[in-house]
């Protein structure tokens, strides 16, 4: 039976893909507290999109503002998604909690892809913690069974002195990979693709030269799979160097640990550029190939090549004809929207984060 008590927990968030995670969870986390950290009491998830000014060390800083903002929100607890790279110790933080200001953050990337369950658990443990209940995912040697994580990296928690902060960090080269992958993932690499329609519309041009010329057609038909490929590989970073170089897209990230949030904020930008010019690459393929195969005969092309033909020599004059445009399409070409790739890197949500004034924001409520 319920009692009339009912706990209120505000899950703040940054804009973007925090902000739908958070949304999620409103639907789900409710009953999953309840049953797995205290069933005498009702709770209630209260979502706001909101984000937190940096402090001086460049870090995320929650504890200075929890109560602040639980008295604005009327919350019992305060939990904050963000999108934005902490560290303790030297490693990555996942998440860290005040038991003394009711407070904790979830570090999105650090949970690599983010899958649903897994941040469902990393939110309900550190309420669990707040709550002043035992996890109620660990066994007795205090490692997450396998088959509630089979994926978990190793993670350790900080023992601090009462009410003080508690880090839970990835560790290692595993780690760092979990925490690249999610860096990639939060910056929505697929977002990027229509920013790259110019280059999309020069490529194609100049691809389409492949399904008319015959010179093409012998030279795809000669080339080995692996010479294929490799001109794939470069076309791919023709593209993505022009673009992070012509767009001002290397970071230089300042405050704490820049040195590790320079190699990692410059990885993940590459390779989120990276990913949405192989998006960009598959679908001027597809293109390609389904003009191949309106326009040239089977006949016709048996003709010029000098033999019988199938699928796959369409795939491979398909295959050239993309990369060669995707060549093309870089050389002069820019972003549509120089704004939406800049927001997705870095350093720039830190700059962006040095420029709030959180007084500000919570008058208008959070």
């Amino acid at each position: 039976m319920r009692s009339d008590r009912t706990m209120v927990v505000g899950l703040m968030a940054d804009a973007g893909m925090p902000l739908g995670r958070a949304l999620e969870l409103e639907k789900t986390l409710p009953e999953q507290l309840r049953s797995r950290l205290d069933s005498a009491v009702g709770w209630k998830l209260e979502v706001a999109e909101f984000s937190l000014p940096l402090s001086a060390n460049g870090e995320v800083e929650l504890n200075a503002h929890a109560r602040t903002l639980r008295e604005a929100g009327q919350w019992d607890y305060l939990v904050y998604l963000t999108d934005l790279p902490k560290y303790e110790n030297g490693e990555p933080v996942a998440t860290s909690r005040n038991t003394g200001s009711g407070s904790a953050v979830v570090v999105l990337p650090a949970l690599g892809i983010v899958r649903r369950k897994r941040l469902q658990r990393a939110v309900v443990q550190v309420l669990a913690a707040l709550h002043g209940v035992g996890d109620p995912y660990l066994r007795h040697d205090g490692r997450v069974p396998a088959r509630v994580d089979p994926f978990s990296v190793e993670r350790r928690i900080e023992a601090v002195e009462a009410e003080g902060d508690a880090f839970e960090t990835v560790k290692g080269l595993r780690g760092r990979l979990l925490l690249l992958i999610g860096m990639v993932r939060s910056n929505r690499p697929w977002r990027l693709v229509p920013s790259l329609s110019t280059a999309m519309a020069a490529a194609l041009a100049t691809g389409a030269f492949g399904v008319f010329y015959t010179s093409i057609w012998s030279m795809a038909d000669y080339l080995p799979a692996q010479r294929l490929a490799l001109i794939t590989l470069l076309s791919v970073t023709v593209m993505g160097s022009w673009l992070v170089l012509h767009n001002g897209l290397w970071e230089r990230p300042v405050g704490d640990r820049h040195r590790e949030k320079r190699v990692i904020y410059n990885l993940a930008t590459l390779l989120t550029i990276v990913s949405a010019i192989l998006l960009m690459y598959l679908a001027l393929f597809a293109v390609i190939l389904a003009g191949a195969l309106v326009i040239i005969d089977a006949q016709f092309l048996a003709l010029e090549l000098g033999h019988g033909v199938g699928f796959g020599d369409y795939l491979n004059l398909s295959w050239l004809s993309a990369s060669l445009g995707t060549i093309a399409g870089a050389v002069g070409s820019g972003l549509d929207n120089e704004e939406s790739v800049r927001k997705a890197t870095y350093s720039r949500r830190e700059y962006e984060r040095r420029q709030i004034s959180l007084s500000n924001d919570t008058e208008d409520g959070a």
